[in-house]
């Protein structure tokens, strides 16, 4: 009674009617969040560089590490790397869901195939890719291509794993829907499994698009002549721990980015797919 008396007088607000009047949206409390750990983040960076309780070639000062990550990226001292990473990142990744989606789809055409080959794909996966990028280089020399190799090993494996469960884990009762109408083989795959293969693909691809990028880095990390990797490379040889410090946060920003890319991208083509559906005339 209190608070509706208080409610209905004017310039007078009760808690209710404030936290009826404004609603402050999850995602936004979720940014503010994140901005203030990052605040936080920063202020015990700059203490503990201020302090000198630990050593600037361990930890450099914030403002100078933003002041390389600004020369790199803004003035375009890094363009040239940062576009070579890119190249490598999207080739790797276009290479490594195309292979991920045909092995994936012809494993789950035959148990006995898949019994046979999927132990090999196990072992490949988990070899690590820093280990071979030796061999890949002397395989294919310093170019894109080793780079690109081991960003599709990268991003092969969970699109793979998500392929072959789509195809394989399709309600029963549907496959003897087909099965009773005499569908072919092809038919069940074209119109049953992949459709619901897609569906366990799509959400695979932004996680896939980011082993992407750490499969181009390991490979120019095992040797290179451009790229990100390269100069975290050359800066920690020269011992300019603030240039790595802005590399590592430029990497970390490119992958939140294409991760957040990919995320929209899948968003847009599933509206678009939900539009066309409902446009199509009913048969």
């Amino acid at each position: 009674m209190i608070g509706t008396e208080a409610a209905s007088r004017p310039g007078t607000f009760s808690a209710l009617s404030w936290r009826g009047a404004i609603r402050v949206p999850p995602g936004f409390q979720a940014g503010l969040l994140s901005v203030g750990l990052l605040a936080v983040i920063l202020a015990l960076w700059q203490t503990a560089w201020a302090s000198g309780t630990v050593s600037p070639l361990i930890l450099p000062r914030p403002l100078d590490v933003a002041s390389v990550l600004l020369t790199g990226v803004v003035r375009g001292s890094w363009a040239n790397d940062i576009w070579f990473t890119l190249e490598e990142t999207l080739a790797g990744f276009l290479s490594g869901v195309a292979a991920a989606i045909a092995l994936g789809a012809v494993l789950a055409t035959s148990e006995r195939l898949r019994q046979a080959l999927y132990p090999y794909v196990l072992a490949i996966q988990t070899f690590p890719k820093i280990a071979i990028a030796p061999l890949l280089m002397a395989w294919f020399g310093y170019g894109l291509a080793p780079k690109i190799v081991i960003a599709a090993l990268l991003a092969f494996f969970p699109v793979f794993a998500n392929t072959l469960a789509g195809f394989l884990e399709v309600d029963a009762a549907l496959v003897e829907l087909f099965r009773s109408l005499r569908a072919s083989r092809w038919q069940e795959m074209r119109l049953l499994r992949l459709p619901n293969a897609i569906a366990f693909i799509v959400p695979s691809l932004d996680v896939a698009l980011v082993l992407a990028l750490l499969g181009a880095i390991a490979g120019e990390l095992a040797g290179s002549a451009a790229g990100l990797g390269n100069v975290i490379q050359q800066r920690t040889f020269l011992g300019d721990t603030a240039a790595v410090y802005a590399v590592l946060l430029l990497l970390a920003g490119l992958g939140i980015l294409l991760r957040a890319a990919m995320k929209v991208l899948i968003g847009w083509t599933r509206r678009r797919s939900r539009s066309q559906a409902r446009r199509r005339p009913a048969v």
